[in-house]
């Protein structure tokens, strides 16, 4: 391959069509049910306040986890990654609004300004309950720190970690760290990964090199 069609090389990882469809069809039931209940006062005979009451906060229920799902969709289709020549491209989830609508960053480095990629297992609390997810970022060579992208278990979008994670370091000439476990209090919301990493591993025997790409 000539060093002209090796610069236009572009490959890019993107979340799959199936979840997209699914959060879609949840979407639409959700709206369509939430509406229905809202206009429920001109289709039957008229009942009593409290009744009414009920079907309308059972409405606008339905209708904040709709608008949820919606956000989640727009999260899907826009979160992307992509290695074009020697450039690492990516679209990805930044924080949210109080009302839970996402937030993005586009990012564009060069690999060769790439000093680190890492990967980590995450344990985050929240409600009671403890969810795992595993998280991407990379450090550029002026000491930025940059969350790629996080999935959490069992979730209905991800994006390969490890192949992408692998693709990056091979650009890069380096070695993909693993930062082992730890406790987090990041959202992580819509994918989106913390650019901190400040918490301390809790076996630091876990933290190992995953990749045996060679240092330029």
């Amino acid at each position: 391959m000539s060093a002209a069609a090796d610069l236009q090389h572009v490959v890019t990882w993107r979340i799959g069509l199936a979840p997209k469809v699914i959060l879609g069809i949840g979407a639409g039931f959700m709206l369509g049910f939430a509406a229905l209940l809202f206009c429920l006062p001109l289709i039957v005979a008229a009942v009593d306040a409290t009744s009414m009451w009920i079907v309308d906060a059972t409405g606008a229920v339905l209708l904040g986890f709709a608008c949820f799902f919606v956000f989640g969709l727009v999260a899907l289709a826009r979160s992307r990654v992509s290695i074009a020549g020697t450039t690492l491209h990516a679209t990805i989830p930044d924080h949210h609004n109080w009302l839970l609508v996402p937030g993005f960053r586009t990012i564009s480095v060069e690999l060769g300004q790439i000093r680190s990629v890492e990967q980590r297992e995450e344990a985050v609390r929240a409600f009671g309950f403890t969810t795992m997810r595993r998280s991407l970022s990379i450090v550029t060579a002026n000491g930025e720190r940059i969350g790629l992208f996080s999935n959490t278990d069992n979730a209905v979008g991800q994006l390969p970690i490890d192949e992408v994670a692998a693709a990056i370091a091979a650009g890069a000439g380096i070695k993909v760290t693993d930062d082992g476990l730890v406790r987090s209090r990041a959202a992580g919301l819509y994918g989106a990964a913390s650019s901190a990493w400040t918490e301390t591993p809790l076996c630091r025997c876990c933290s190992t090199r995953r990749s045996d790409s060679p240092r330029r």
